[in-house]
């Protein structure tokens, strides 16, 4: 709830301080640090959580994973928090095409390694089943953030947004630091912790993980930036804006889903099983989801108003669209981390691709082209996974 209301909060201050090109551009932004994020992790989060999950009652195995995880992410980190400040105008041109932001992109690679880490703190958090720790976590965050992204928006605008979650990460990795030593968790990054078998067995996680970790925030910016090459950045604001209202609500629902449903389809065995932990989880998930959808765009105009500003208006359209590919999207992630929990790659890696390719179409009327071909690409993913499913 925490999250949910501070995100809610930040997209008001944000669109009335930088308006719908400003939210372009932080969507752009946003994109591209999630896919150096990734990188910055070698994708092995997912692993953490099910291996943990699988063995958490066997202290040796929990310490070699904790071990090779962190190593594994201090290493990946520095290598590319080198090159990101290296060429740190390279990636302002490329985001915003100018240089002018270079600084947020040198200050982020200067604190990747806090930002990686973080990562995987949550992971083992999540792993271990230290639910309550890993909740005071995430709100922390989510308060941090905000006022980072208050304070930044309000006294220097579209570079003070950019800089909010850098600063925010730092922050959060002391907290991190402080709930592993009250829980005597060994996180230290030490070359002496790493074992070569515990990071072959990320490597299938790694894999599905870095597909849908790149391949989903670049089709995001490949079709924020094709809006913005045949209509305008504002058009592309009004995209990215009723897709953020997705990703706030939508994270309610994956929190639960990465919290609690995929450690738990990593410790059930069974086919009977496994089938009966989804099935149930269809019933509760789609209808919550369907009244939350439901509810938005009865209610649309006044969720605009809300939290947004006039200059948002023309995004009402996009609403039906954006929230029916809602539905559809979560009804084929419930099947989505069960391919994670089993390491189901082949299979993950098919449906991921196929996925972003039915994404990537020519707008039919600018940024309501993008939301229309939601529907029936979402719903096709999730009819693609349910032979799957049936089968097992």
């Amino acid at each position: 709830a925490v999250t949910f209301l501070s995100g809610f909060i930040v997209i008001k201050v944000v669109s009335v301080k930088i308006g719908p090109e400003g939210i372009a551009f932080v969507g752009q932004f946003q994109n591209t640090t999630t896919i150096l994020t990734m990188l910055s992790t070698a994708a092995i989060a997912g692993g953490v959580v099910k291996y943990l999950a699988q063995f958490r009652e066997n202290e040796n195995e929990a310490n070699k994973i904790i071990g090779t995880a962190f190593v594994l992410a201090f290493a990946c980190a520095m290598a590319l928090s080198i090159g990101i400040m290296a060429f740190s105008y390279q990636f302002s041109s490329a985001t915003f095409k100018s240089t002018d932001y270079w600084l947020v992109y040198f200050l982020f690679g200067l604190c990747l390694t806090a930002v990686s880490l973080n990562t995987i703190f949550l992971a083992v958090l999540n792993g271990l089943k230290e639910i309550k720790k890993f909740t005071i976590v995430n709100i922390c965050s989510s308060l941090i953030a905000l006022c980072c992204t208050l304070l930044g928006a309000f006294f220097f605008g579209l570079i003070g947004v950019l800089l909010a979650s850098t600063i925010t990460a730092v922050v959060i990795f002391f907290i991190n630091i402080s709930v592993f030593f009250k829980l005597g968790i060994k996180w230290r990054p030490t070359i002496k912790r790493f074992d070569r078998n515990t990071a072959r067995m990320f490597s299938a996680f790694s894999l599905m993980a870095a597909v849908s970790g790149f391949v989903i925030p670049a089709v995001q910016i490949f079709v924020r930036n094709k809006i913005i090459h045949d209509f305008s950045v504002t058009d592309a604001g009004y995209w990215q804006a009723v897709t953020k209202i997705s990703d706030y609500y939508l994270g309610f629902i994956t929190t639960v889903l990465a919290v609690y449903y995929m450690p738990k389809l990593s410790e059930l065995q069974g086919k009977a099983e496994l089938r009966k932990e989804i099935i149930q989880g269809y019933k509760i998930i789609l209808p919550t989801v369907g009244a939350i959808a439901f509810l938005i765009w009865l209610f649309r105009g006044l969720i605009i108003q809300l939290l947004f500003t006039e200059a948002f208006v023309s995004m009402k359209p996009l609403f039906l669209f954006q929230l029916v590919g809602d539905f559809f999207k979560i009804g084929s992630w419930l099947l989505g981390y069960l391919m994670i929990a089993k390491a189901m790659t082949k299979t993950f890696l098919i449906t991921e691709v196929g996925f972003s390719i039915g994404f990537v179409r020519p707008n039919l009327t600018g940024s309501a082209g993008n939301s229309f071909w939601k529907v029936p690409n979402n719903r096709s993913q999730m009819i693609r996974h349910m032979p799957m499913f049936l089968s097992r």
